[in-house]
C-alpha cells in the first residue's frame, strides 16, 4: 500500500512539472482527471492505513467498521417480479427452507412484499420447469400457459380461408369449429424427504437437487395426465377426452400386427393444417414389437431408429415419442400444440420436520395447481388393434 501511495505521489510531481512548462500541446482536461482520480485514490488507500492501524492498536473496535453498500440494499419500491429475480431473495428463500438464519438484506427481501415471500425465486422456478421439460417427452410440446384462477380459451380450426370480395360488401360468417375451453385447478403435490444433512448444503446444491427431485415427480404425474387424465380431480387427457369415431380413428385387425396401410389410413384422416406439426405417440412395446416389423417391399423397417438421437427417430418422416404411459396395442398421431394446460398456481415449495420427527428427516413439498384439456378432436387420429 505504502508502494502505491508513493507512487501516486511521484506521478502528481510529473503532472506539475508538465504544468509549469510552456507549450500548447497539453491536454489539460486530462491531466486535471487525472489528478482527481489520484487524489481519489490516495484518499482511500489512506483512510484503508488509518483503520487498519486503529484495529492493531486498539483503539477502533473492528465492529465498527463501515459494511459494504450491498448490506443496505433495499427492496421498496420494486415490483413482485423483480423482487423474486434478485439473488437476495433466492438465498433468503432456500436458507430459510433449509434452516437456517437469514442476515438483514435476505430478511428485507422476505418482508418487502408479504405475497411474494410464499413464491418460489425465478432462478429456482425455471429450474424446477426446466427438469419438468426435459423429464417429459410431451410436456415441451403442448400449449402452456401460467395464468392465476380459472382460464377459458377460445380455440378455432381456422379451415375456412378469408373470401374475396367486391368492395364495400358485406363477408358471410364462416362456419369454423370453435370450441371453448375451460381450465380449473387440481392439485399436484409431491413430498420428498431427505435426511437433516440438507441443511449443509450449499445453496446451489440445494436448490438443485429440490429442483431435480420435484421436476421430475411432477413431470411423471403430468405425462401420464396429458394421456390418460381422467377429468375427476385431475386434468383430462387426450385419450379419455376426445370423442372418437370413424372420423378420427382407425383399427388394426385383432390379433395381427399393426400394418403400413393401417399407418398411411391414420395419416389420411388428420387434416393437412396439422401435419406439419404432427407425432406418433407409443409405448415402447408397440414401437419395437409392431412398428419395427414393419417393412417396405424391398425389406428396410419403416421406421428410422437412431439410439444416439432419439429425437431423430421417425417413422414415415413424422418425429416418435415413446411414453410408457400409452396403453399396450394403441398409437396416437397428432399435433399437441392443441392439448391445452394451465399452471393457475406455479410450483410452491413448503417444509416440515414435524412429519418425519422421529427419524430426523425434514419433508419439502412441492405443490402446484393446474389443468389440461384437449381442444380440438380433429387434431388428433387413434389408431389401435380392433376388438377381436
Amino acid at each position: 500500500m505504502n508502494i502505491r501511495l508513493k507512487e501516486i505521489e511521484e506521478r502528481k510531481k510529473e503532472i506539475r512539472t508538465l504544468l509549469e512548462q510552456d507549450g500548447d500541446d497539453l491536454n489539460l482536461e486530462e491531466l486535471e482527471q487525472e489528478i482527481r482520480s489520484l487524489d481519489e485514490e490516495k484518499e482511500k488507500l489512506e483512510k484503508r492505513a488509518q483503520i487498519a492501524s486503529g484495529i492493531q492498536a486498539g483503539t477502533i473496535p473492528a465492529n465498527t467498521i463501515p459494511k459494504p453498500q450491498g448490506e443496505k440494499r433495499t427492496f421498496e419500491g420494486m415490483e413482485r417480479d423483480e423482487i423474486l429475480s434478485t439473488p437476495e431473495y433466492r438465498s433468503a428463500y432456500l436458507k430459510r427452507l433449509q434452516g437456517k438464519l437469514l442476515n438483514g438484506v435476505e430478511e428485507r427481501a422476505l418482508t418487502t412484499d408479504a405475497g411474494a415471500a410464499a413464491a418460489v425465486p425465478t432462478e429456482t422456478l425455471n429450474m424446477i420447469i426446466d427438469k419438468l421439460r426435459q423429464t417429459s417427452a410431451l410436456f415441451p410440446r403442448i400449449n402452456v400457459s401460467y395464468v392465476p384462477g380459472n382460464l377459458s380459451l377460445v380455440v378455432a380450426n381456422a379451415k375456412n380461408a378469408a373470401e374475396w370480395k367486391a368492395e364495400g360488401t358485406d363477408g358471410t360468417p364462416a362456419d369454423d369449429t370453435v370450441v371453448e375451453i375451460n381450465l380449473t385447478g387440481y392439485e399436484l403435490i409431491k413430498l420428498v424427504e431427505i435426511s437433516a444433512a440438507a441443511q449443509a448444503m450449499t445453496i446451489d446444491a440445494f436448490e438443485a437437487y429440490i429442483a431435480k427431485e420435484l421436476g421430475r415427480q411432477m413431470a411423471i404425474a403430468i405425462e401420464n395426465a396429458i394421456l390418460n387424465g381422467t377429468g375427476s380431480g385431475q386434468p383430462t387427457g387426450i385419450l379419455t377426452g376426445i370423442t372418437w369415431d370413424s372420423s378420427n380413428s382407425t383399427t388394426w385387425t385383432a390379433g395381427s400386427n399393426v400394418d403400413y396401410d393401417t399407418l398411411m389410413n391414420s395419416l389420411a384422416l388428420l387434416p393437412t393444417m396439422y401435419h406439419p406439426n404432427a407425432v406418433f405417440i407409443m409405448n415402447r412395446s408397440m414401437l419395437f414389437g409392431g412398428i419395427r416389423k414393419i417393412k417396405t417391399t424391398d425389406g428396410q423397417p419403416i421406421f428410422t431408429y437412431n439410439p444416439q438421437d432419439p429425437a431423430r427417430n421417425a417413422v414415415l418422416g413424422y418425429p416418435v415419442i415413446v411414453d410408457d404411459y400409452m396403453p399396450d396395442s394403441k398409437i396416437l398421431l397428432g399435433d399437441l400444440n392443441y392439448y391445452y394446460w394451465n399452471f393457475s398456481q406455479a410450483p410452491q415449495i413448503e417444509t416440515s420436520r414435524e412429519a418425519a420427527f422421529r427419524s430426523g428427516k425434514v419433508v419439502y413439498r412441492g405443490l402446484a395447481v393446474a389443468d389440461g384439456k384437449p381442444a380440438l378432436s380433429e387434431a388428433f387420429v387413434k389408431i389401435e388393434e380392433a376388438a377381436a
